[in-house]
Protein backbone atom coordinates (compact mmCIF):
# COMPACT_ATOMS: atom_id res chain seq x y z
CA UNK A 1 0.00 0.00 0.00
CA UNK A 2 1.32 3.53 -0.86
CA UNK A 3 1.38 5.59 2.54
CA UNK A 4 2.36 8.55 0.66
CA UNK A 5 -0.46 9.90 -0.83
CA UNK A 6 -2.73 12.08 0.01
CA UNK A 7 -6.18 10.97 1.64
CA UNK A 8 -9.25 12.82 1.97
CA UNK A 9 -10.30 13.44 5.64
CA UNK A 10 -12.98 14.11 7.64
CA UNK A 11 -13.71 16.71 9.50
CA UNK A 12 -12.27 16.75 12.74
CA UNK A 13 -15.04 16.49 15.75
CA UNK A 14 -13.33 18.57 17.82
CA UNK A 15 -14.08 21.34 14.81
CA UNK A 16 -17.09 20.81 14.58
CA UNK A 17 -17.95 21.12 18.28
CA UNK A 18 -16.45 24.45 18.37
CA UNK A 19 -18.67 25.31 15.25
CA UNK A 20 -21.56 24.06 16.05
CA UNK A 21 -21.53 26.44 19.99
CA UNK A 22 -20.57 29.56 17.70
CA UNK A 23 -23.50 28.73 15.59
CA UNK A 24 -25.43 28.52 18.94
CA UNK A 25 -26.86 25.01 17.74
CA UNK A 26 -29.46 23.07 20.21
CA UNK A 27 -26.75 21.04 22.80
CA UNK A 28 -29.28 18.49 23.45
CA UNK A 29 -29.91 17.89 19.62
CA UNK A 30 -26.12 17.87 18.67
CA UNK A 31 -25.37 15.72 21.54
CA UNK A 32 -28.07 13.30 19.72
CA UNK A 33 -26.87 13.59 16.59
CA UNK A 34 -23.43 13.15 17.86
CA UNK A 35 -24.07 9.89 19.20
CA UNK A 36 -26.01 8.74 16.45
CA UNK A 37 -23.90 9.51 14.04
CA UNK A 38 -20.48 8.67 15.20
CA UNK A 39 -21.97 5.84 16.93
CA UNK A 40 -23.35 4.48 14.07
CA UNK A 41 -20.47 5.04 12.11
CA UNK A 42 -18.14 3.18 13.86
CA UNK A 43 -20.99 0.65 14.26
CA UNK A 44 -21.08 0.16 10.55
CA UNK A 45 -17.59 -0.16 10.10
CA UNK A 46 -17.62 -2.85 12.78
CA UNK A 47 -20.11 -5.00 11.25
CA UNK A 48 -18.71 -4.73 7.51
CA UNK A 49 -15.31 -5.76 8.53
CA UNK A 50 -16.18 -8.55 11.02
CA UNK A 51 -18.49 -10.00 7.80
CA UNK A 52 -16.27 -9.23 5.07
CA UNK A 53 -13.14 -8.96 6.50
CA UNK A 54 -9.86 -7.63 4.68
CA UNK A 55 -11.57 -7.51 1.50
CA UNK A 56 -13.95 -4.43 2.32
CA UNK A 57 -11.14 -2.93 4.39
CA UNK A 58 -9.17 -2.56 0.79
CA UNK A 59 -12.30 -1.29 -0.41
CA UNK A 60 -12.71 1.53 1.82
CA UNK A 61 -9.22 2.23 1.76
CA UNK A 62 -9.08 2.53 -1.85
CA UNK A 63 -12.57 4.88 -1.97
CA UNK A 64 -11.69 6.82 1.03
CA UNK A 65 -12.79 10.01 -0.70
CA UNK A 66 -15.74 8.92 -2.24
CA UNK A 67 -17.03 7.43 1.20
CA UNK A 68 -15.90 10.82 3.21
CA UNK A 69 -17.73 12.32 0.93
CA UNK A 70 -21.10 10.21 1.22
CA UNK A 71 -20.72 10.36 5.09
CA UNK A 72 -20.36 14.36 4.82
CA UNK A 73 -23.80 14.81 3.10
CA UNK A 74 -25.61 12.39 5.05
CA UNK A 75 -24.32 14.32 8.18
CA UNK A 76 -25.07 17.98 6.67
CA UNK A 77 -28.13 16.35 6.07
CA UNK A 78 -29.00 15.16 9.29
CA UNK A 79 -27.71 18.28 10.58
CA UNK A 80 -30.39 20.43 8.41
CA UNK A 81 -33.46 18.27 9.04
CA UNK A 82 -32.62 18.42 13.00
CA UNK A 83 -32.71 22.22 12.47
CA UNK A 84 -35.64 22.38 10.58
CA UNK A 85 -37.61 20.31 13.31
CA UNK A 86 -36.36 22.51 16.42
Amino acid sequence: MDHHRQRAHPIPYKLVTITSGFAGYNLGLFILCSIVARGGRFFAVAILLNRYGDAIRAEIERRLGMWVALAAVVLVAGFVVAARLI
